[in-house]
């Protein structure tokens, strides 16, 4: 993505020829983490269970333990069973995370197109966190699979069934770490600094800043969902009353503080606290009055 200009006109004319591939971009990007996050909950929830005392029961066998059937052959069979949900999760990752990675992108052109203190590095942040992370989770799903018919064609052992990861999936798993890392920071800053610009409300501003935070504290799919959807819906210009005034005039607008709003609020209703009234001079008493006085 080529870096915007603080030219308010030439950051509008850009924006115009990349607003709807972003639109699309993110709504494909929405569809792939509804994908990536169902299939994961299904393929979870309808998973076999193994009991901890058939695991007792059976460590208490005789013979070696690593040369007998292992229990999660039933585990194995249902992944085997369900490759298709499997691979879909990973092609969910990959499509949804892209999706979030190019839509954070964008709007990071657009703050650096009214920010010039905002660093040309930060837009790139995002978009190698969504791409790594797409791509890890990718990885570790095919890996899955694979790893999956190895074991279902072999002797299914407790040896078979425990034996370390492959260096794919390893891999898989780091690239998954590093990019969640990535991403999660480019969300945070970029929502940060689009909702100080005016280029998001704050209640989208601080969504996208708790989207990116779950990343590394607890995945939180309906906020970072919605956040991506509600962008989509921005991009194509539908957002509800109008886009904020920063995507129409190219130039910073900051949001009004709380006090300017009760300002504002209270000189449109007239309600403007009244001017205290010049206080009045005592008036001197009166020289017939003063006279009666001393005569009494």
């Amino acid at each position: 993505m080529a870096a915007a200009t603080l030219d308010p006109e030439k950051t509008l004319s850009w924006e115009r020829r990349h607003r709807t591939r972003a639109a699309i971009a993110a709504l494909l990007g929405t569809l792939g983490l509804l994908v990536y996050f169902i299939s994961g909950e299904v393929l979870r929830a309808d998973g076999p269970r193994i009991s901890g005392l058939d695991a007792i029961v059976r460590g208490a066998q005789p013979g070696r333990v690593a040369e007998l059937e292992s229990l999660r052959v039933a585990e194995f069979q249902y992944l085997q069973d369900n490759q298709l949900l499997v691979l879909g999760i990973g092609i969910g990752g990959l499509v949804g995370f892209i999706g979030m990675a190019w839509v954070a992108g964008f709007l990071g052109v657009a703050v650096r197109g009214r920010a010039a203190e905002f660093k040309r590095f930060l837009v790139y942040v995002p978009i190698i966190g969504g791409v790594v992370l797409g791509l890890g989770t990718l990885i570790v799903q095919g890996s899955v699979v694979v790893l999956t018919n190895e074991f279902m064609d072999g002797t299914r052992t407790v040896e078979e069934a425990t034996r370390p990861q492959n260096s794919f999936q390893q891999f898989g798993q780091i690239m998954f770490s590093i990019g969640s890392l990535l991403l999660a920071v480019g969300l945070v800053i970029i929502s940060l600094n689009a909702m100080r610009v005016g280029l998001l409300t704050k209640l989208f501003g601080y969504l996208g800043i708790v989207a990116g935070a779950m990343f590394v504290i607890y995945p939180l799919p309906v906020v970072q969902v919605f956040w991506v959807a509600g962008l989509g819906v921005l991009f194509l210009g539908r957002w509800p009353g109008g886009d904020p005034p920063a995507w129409r005039t190219g130039k910073a607008e900051p949001w009004p503080t709380a006090a300017e709003l009760a300002q504002a609020r209270a000189e449109r209703l007239g309600h403007a606290a009244p001017q205290p009234a010049p206080a009045q001079a005592p008036k001197a008493p009166s020289a017939g009055r003063s006279k009666r006085k001393k005569r009494s």
